[in-house]
């Protein structure tokens, strides 16, 4: 590195070449289950943003990869690398040939803890997707990341950056778990809801009628496209899009089933006036004694999904829909299961924002060091 390099930055620290201080690794295996490895990793099991690895397959069920992982590596996922896919093993295994493995050369240089999130900045990133070649798959490659310059403090300031970044980390991660925690929460709600006690009972079809297709208009929607009101439109999958133009619409919040495809049993609840495609079913008259939020509470806890048919391209029908039984509590009833659900889903978009935030902030604290030391870090 030249003088002119090192001359901003703060004393102590230099820039360096990520090639210089980070080793790929080239460890095999050509009989990972006869070596004794359990555990191999994907693309697909490295989510991006996420510096941990939940989920991996087992070598036992068959598997070509050869590339070998020990705890503390980090993998860094060269095909298109702008999916930002990078994670540190804590368990040994065998990975996919997309997949690079590294490790520091020397931690008296650089620390082994600081590796994942120079590999999480932003800069690396884009220098990742600028030196990849191709056009369906773009790879990137060892020579190209070898290349990647940053600021390199002295190791004792490696060691206070590290110890802001882990604490940022492990804030990540317990709102990780939160997260995970709510679908089992959710579903544990719903079965309490689907067996609620000394409860009548009446099937989805006595109190709501399903459809699909063409609809009367509603008087305050769009009469034409040249109206030029943008209003959502649910294909099943919840807003697909806007519009002008004329299709089915409701002026109210509704239920709507996706009824055929990928979305086939997916339930949402519009918040306002909305198109309707085709590709969903919605309830043309819903009777007095259901709250139309509740019911569709009532029809995401049932499942829909496993009553589809086909597979090729799964079909909902309204008669499926109208055959499912569900409990039809008083009205007051029904509006506190919707607030407790409501809250669930509140939590959720407050957890996210949070888990968003928390990495965010990592990454701008790691990508402050590579720049060279930026006041606050």
């Amino acid at each position: 590195m030249s003088d002119k390099n090192n001359k901003a930055l703060k004393p102590g620290w230099r820039r360096v070449k990520f090639g210089e201080v980070v080793r790929l690794s080239k460890a095999r295996s050509q009989d990972p289950l006869g070596d004794g490895i359990e555990r191999y990793v994907g693309l697909e099991h490295l989510e991006p943003g996420d510096l941990r690895i939940r989920s991996w397959g087992s070598v036992a069920d068959g598997v070509t990869f050869t590339s070998v992982f020990q705890p503390g590596q980090v993998l860094f996922g060269k095909r298109r690398a702008y999916q930002r896919k990078v994670a540190v093993a804590d368990f040994s295994g065998v990975c996919s040939g997309d997949i690079y493995v590294l490790e520091t050369k020397d931690p008296q240089v650089l620390l082994p803890e600081l590796l994942p999130f120079i590999c999480q900045t932003d800069a690396f990133f884009d220098h990742a997707v600028g030196t990849s070649a191709g056009s369906l798959s773009p790879r990137t490659n060892w020579t190209s990341l070898a290349d990647f310059e940053f600021s390199l403090p002295p190791i004792e300031e490696q060691r206070r950056v590290s110890a802001l970044l882990a604490a940022g980390l492990g804030a990540a991660d317990e709102l990780q778990a939160a997260l995970f925690a709510l679908p089992i929460l959710r579903r544990s709600m719903e079965m309490r809801l689907l067996s609620m006690d000394g409860v009548p009972r009446q099937k989805v079809g006595d109190v709501a009628k399903f459809t699909s297709g063409k609809s009367i208009r509603v008087s305050d929607l769009p009469k034409s496209p040249s109206d030029r009101h943008h209003v959502p439109v649910f294909g099943g999958n919840g807003i697909s899009g806007y519009t002008d133009t004329v299709m089915p619409g409701t002026s109210e919040p509704t239920v709507v089933i996706g009824r055929v495809g990928q979305f086939c049993g997916v339930t949402s609840m519009t918040a306002g006036p909305c198109w309707i495609t085709d590709n969903a079913l919605y309830p043309a008259k819903v009777s007095p004694d259901i709250h139309p939020a509740f019911l569709a509470v009532c029809l995401r806890a049932s499942n829909l999904n496993r009553s589809k048919l086909g597979e090729y391209l799964p079909l909902i029908t309204q008669e499926v829909v109208h055959k499912i039984e569900i409990p039809i509590p008083p009205m007051a009833d029904q509006s506190a299961a919707v607030t407790e659900f409501e809250q669930i889903e509140a939590a959720e978009v407050s957890l996210k924002s949070r888990l968003f935030g928390a990495r965010s902030l990592v990454m701008h604290v790691a990508g402050q060091m590579l720049e060279g030391g930026a006041d606050g870090i």
